[in-house]
């Protein structure tokens, strides 16, 4: 595995990378992409050990079983392919950025927000809720245009930590097994981390974990959001609803991604939504912020998103330098 100075490089370029190619969708229509293989691999398990009419200690029990024999399998597979990287010399740190680029997500994050604030421009509300429906978890077909714009806003925000900060955080901090490691835990929640009847008790632990993992990375994103607002003059709002508000929000984590941004762009998020055709009364994040969000939101948050990912650029370099320059 690579010194934590050349992995600060390595993961600068592969996040450029990232950028540079997104997901290439021809290569993906052909082969699975890295984190299908790993839904695959969940369901092939959850078809083994989720069995209903059982007690909900069985199924929390069934759930770690399960989620442990996911994990231990991706944990073989990113050995190997630490194995066969370090085999490859410079070959084997190219083999590495591809790997850890087709991981990051902060491309294609982007991408599937700008959708959604294009088709709400260009095209109809019902067109819009399609393309939102894509990267939100709640019921999108009762969404006016407002909510349409706020769904894609929070989703932008709290995938900029699931997507993008947590994976480069991992990798940086375990290389290939950390980044698959979290890559995989974070699959695994979004698949079956819902507190659904089928899922309430067997995706317990997977949706624990995740947040375990997630509390750093959160946070961090968070921080970031607040740090470019102040450059937009926000700073100060978009700091205090953070603090103020990021404990509202149902997700442990999610509340201070998406507190930050609604702070910096002076909207109110969150709220009542529905989720599994069941109407959840959460609270207003920035309760004082406007209600009436639109395409330009959208627009100003992908502005946050895109700073967010270049951003990181010269922080991990110039720590990478530092670490580099430390041992000469």
């Amino acid at each position: 595995m690579p010194e934590l100075d050349i992995r600060a490089l390595l993961l600068v370029l592969a996040i450029l990378l990232d950028w540079l190619i997104s997901d290439p969708k021809r290569l993906y229509s052909h082969i699975f992409h890295p984190v299908q293989f790993m839904g695959e691999t969940l369901s092939w398990l959850e078809s083994i050990f989720n069995i209903p009419n059982v007690s909900m200690q069985m199924q929390k029990a069934r759930g770690v079983v399960a989620l442990l024999l996911y994990l231990l399998l991706w944990l073989v597979v990113a050995v190997a392919l630490t194995l066969i990287c370090d085999v490859f010399g410079i070959w084997g740190l190219c083999i590495e950025v591809l790997i850890v680029a087709v991981l990051l997500s902060g491309r294609s994050l982007y991408e599937h927000v700008r959708d959604v604030g294009e088709a709400l421009k260009f095209k109809t509300v019902e067109e819009a809720r399609l393309v939102v429906g894509h990267i939100v978890g709640r019921d999108v077909t009762a969404l006016d245009e407002r909510g349409v714009a706020r769904a894609a806003i929070e989703s932008g925000a709290e995938n900029l930590s699931d997507g993008f900060i947590a994976p480069a955080f991992f990798y940086l901090i375990g290389g290939l097994p950390g980044i698959i490691l979290y890559k995989a835990v974070n699959t695994a929640d979004s698949m079956i981390g819902h507190k659904t009847q089928r899922f309430l008790g067997f995706g317990w632990a997977s949706a624990r974990l995740d947040d375990f993992l997630n509390w750093i990375p959160a946070r961090l994103t968070g921080l970031m959001i607040v740090v470019i607002s102040y450059f937009c003059g926000r700073g100060g709002l978009s700091w205090q609803v953070m603090l103020k508000d990021a404990g509202k929000h149902s997700s442990p984590n999610a509340g201070w991604p998406e507190a930050a941004m609604a702070g910096a762009l002076g909207v109110a998020l969150a709220g009542p939504r529905v989720y599994h055709d069941v109407m959840k009364q959460d609270p207003w994040i920035n309760a004082r912020g406007r209600l009436d969000v639109g395409v330009e939101d959208i627009w100003l948050a992908l502005r946050f998103m895109k700073i967010s990912v270049f951003l990181t650029l010269p922080v991990i370099a110039l720590w990478g330098g530092l670490l580099l320059f430390s041992k000469l």
